[in-house]
């Protein structure tokens, strides 16, 4: 037997999918993976929804939250420049 939770799945994807097609034709700058990512979606799910591959699903989250953690420790680390 199928949980509710199951069940109501194919209409939140839905929604979602709904509300992204929102955002392009608004041409939000924000990228969808980085939207659904902080929604709590999983990448798989993310390339799967959004038809793209789960490499790029992750490179694009990453890039998004400021590249790989070596990079964000060299931030943390850099002094601020001043122009």
């Amino acid at each position: 037997m199928q949980s509710a939770g199951d069940a109501i799945r194919p209409y939140l994807k839905a929604l979602v999918l709904l509300e992204l097609e929102k955002l392009r034709d608004q041409e939000i700058d924000t990228k969808p993976e980085l939207l659904l990512h902080r929604a709590g979606i999983d990448m798989p799910e993310i390339a799967e929804m959004l038809g793209k591959k789960y490499a790029a699903v992750a490179k694009t989250i990453s890039r998004a939250k400021g590249g790989t953690a070596r990079e964000r420790v060299q931030k943390i680390m850099s002094p601020p420049t001043t122009e």
